[in-house]
């Protein structure tokens, strides 16, 4: 499947605790900010990691569409019953990778300072990592915070604020395991925001379910515990799901932020796209008394 992007969400200022995070806390992090969760219940580090890994990709024969009417007939085709197989053999891939992250503790320092576990969270396709964190009292974060977890995000590769690199040949599941197993490394090493955390647990939410499963798959000790959301063994579900995302070639979205990126990234064409894959909306009606 190819890599889906969308536009980042941007979140509203606000103070940070600085004394939630102990030493360095830019330890890590290139081009680090500090800024408080959507809700204000955790304090958080951000910036980009340049993580090195070697992956066992998939050689693949295609090369990405030309227009959007060709985007628009590789979906066709990979709904079919019997699509054409595009697959070949393994395709070493060694590079090293821009990746935006975000580490967040509780931003009562007491309660920073007791943190002994860190949920790792994935997210899905068509989507960044801003949906743990979208708004407040729709926070993820703010709720593990809460609950006394300290939490770490990121835009998988392809998305988000993190590198674009060929969205056919590199950004495949194979490099996302890796990537994802690079960063849980460096958090078990305490590399990140100068904080050594005991319990890790992986959070994934669709598609980030299926990258946390191959990762404790090739690396089962990189978790004490998982949790998969959005995810289904059911596999009716997919193609429905794919053709309600209405992609189109993300470079030609009317925003323009995405300009310059191959056309093998797509993203959704409206909202409704999106509405129909994640979310009801709230319909609020007025009328006089």
């Amino acid at each position: 499947m190819l890599p889906f992007v969308l536009p980042v969400i941007l979140k509203t200022s606000a103070v940070v605790n600085a004394a939630s995070f102990p030493g360095n806390y830019s330890q890590g992090f290139n081009s680090s900010v500090t800024a408080p969760s959507t809700g204000g219940g955790a304090s958080c580090i951000t910036g980009s990691v340049q993580v090195a890994v070697t992956s066992d990709n998939i050689q693949l024969s295609y090369t990405g569409p030309a227009n959007q009417l060709a985007a628009t007939e590789t979906i066709q085709e990979m709904l079919q019953a019997n699509p054409k197989s595009i697959l070949g053999g393994v395709n070493p891939i060694t590079g090293t990778y821009s990746i935006y992250s975000k580490l967040c503790l509780p931003s009562n320092p007491t309660a920073a300072k007791n943190v002994q576990t860190v949920q790792f969270l994935t997210h899905g396709d068509t989507l960044d990592s801003t949906y743990w964190d979208i708004a407040p009292g729709y926070s993820y974060v703010d709720a593990a915070a809460q609950a006394g977890y300290a939490t770490f995000s990121y835009d998988r590769i392809g998305v988000g604020q993190s590198q674009h690199p060929d969205p056919v040949q590199v950004v495949q599941g194979p490099l996302q395991v890796e990537i994802a197993h690079f960063l849980v490394s460096q958090l078990r090493g305490g590399r990140f925001g100068g904080y050594s955390f005991e319990n890790f647990i992986g959070v994934g939410h669709s598609a980030g379910s299926t990258v946390t499963q191959g990762q404790t798959s090739k690396y089962p000790k990189d978790f004490d515990a998982i949790i998969l959301t959005g995810t289904s063994t059911v596999i009716t579900y997919v193609a429905p799901t794919l053709a309600s995302f209405n992609f189109i070639i993300a470079n030609t979205d009317v925003s323009g932020k995405f300009k310059g990126i191959a056309n093998g990234y797509l993203t959704q064409a409206n909202q409704e796209g999106i509405q129909f894959s994640f979310f009801f909306a709230t319909l609020i009606s007025t009328r006089n008394s």
